[in-house]
């Protein structure tokens, strides 16, 4: 038996691999905080900083310590442990201009005592003094969500290591880029389907380099190579919006540099089925369809998160031929 709790997944994104680049240092005056921003900020220029704990946190990176100081006090309840109970638990939680932690809330569950442990050990970051996280070099109250996975057999899921499923075949090797990268201009074409969402690529990597999320057609058997982060570019959450062909998607790769990465939510198993193992998603010729905000910034813990309404306000302004509003809902699940 093993907990895991994976790195710190704000909702729209972390900069916390940045860190170095800039921020407040301790021991100096701050700049006044920024209170006019009533919602708590998703991502920010500079993120907080989970300060070290012990001596071995010189060695980890920021989202390593918070891992490191949740999972150190994290418990399995014995009859959750009985009853085979496995999945994930995610708590949302705010770090305001003063560095402080709060409004810890449960964001999804599984069951009570599960849920009442992650709980617990979510409010041990009450202690905690935090460097805020600034906007236009203002400190600002900045938002999370932390996801905690339980499992028995424990250890993180590593597809292809305990055996392959059916994207193995060979027909999906091949990748092609969209058949348009269509742009927002366009009405949707009437015989492939028209996608749109965002994606926060992970940090850390050159830059130079674009980002791709390789999907595949299980209808007609066709890869496509979606690009999420074009190169050279420095920000941190990309709009996309692409055409295919109509039919069953799964997800199967992220491209970021070798190796790629996978993109499962389970082992699989030789002979396992496709919706087993894999993030899906459907695409109807003549549809218009939100794929949701793709959050891969850390690895083997993709997260897709419905944020519509802020990219529909973003992207309507900027079209006049497409009807956000009575775009379908088809995140990956």
């Amino acid at each position: 038996m093993r907990l895991l709790c994976p790195s710190l997944a704000p909702l729209l994104g972390s900069l916390l691999l940045l860190l170095g680049r800039a921020g407040q240092a301790y021991g100096q005056a701050a700049p006044p905080a920024d209170t006019t921003h009533r919602q708590p900020y998703r991502y920010v220029e500079t993120m907080p900083v989970f300060p070290a704990q012990e001596r071995s946190d010189s060695a980890r990176t920021p989202m390593q310590r918070v891992m490191h100081f949740l999972n150190k006090d994290l418990h399995f309840p014995a009859k959750a442990l009985r009853d085979g109970v496995q999945g994930k638990v995610f708590f949302s939680f705010t770090v305001d201009a003063g560095g402080r932690a709060g409004n810890i809330k449960l964001v999804q569950g599984l069951r009570e005592d599960v849920d009442a442990e992650v709980l617990r050990v979510a409010h041990r970051l009450d202690s905690i003094r935090w460097r805020p996280g600034t906007q236009n070099g203002r400190p600002v109250q900045v938002a999370f969500t932390v996801p905690i996975t339980f499992s028995v057999q424990g250890g993180p899921v590593r597809p292809g290591v305990q055996g392959a499923d059916s994207l193995d075949l060979p027909r999906f090797h091949r990748a092609r880029l969209p058949v348009s990268l269509w742009g927002l201009r366009h009405p949707v074409p009437t015989r492939q389907g028209l996608i749109y969402g965002a994606c926060l690529p992970r940090a850390g990597g050159s830059d130079a380099l674009g980002h791709y999320v390789r999907v595949v057609n299980l209808t007609t058997g066709e890869a496509f190579r979606l690009p999420v982060k074009p190169a050279l570019h420095l920000q941190r959450a990309d709009a996309f919006y692409y055409a295919l062909p109509p039919g069953r998607y799964a997800l199967s790769e992220y491209e970021f540099g070798p190796p790629a990465e996978r993109l499962a939510r389970r082992p699989a198993r030789p002979g396992s089925a496709v919706a087993a193992t894999r993030y899906v998603f459907e695409v109807t010729a003549g549809q218009l369809h939100y794929v949701g905000t793709w959050n891969l910034a850390n690895a083997n813990e993709a997260l897709f998160l419905d944020e519509k309404d802020l990219l529909d306000a973003v992207l309507q302004p900027q079209s006049a031929a497409l009807h956000f509003e009575a775009a379908r809902r088809a995140i990956p699940h």
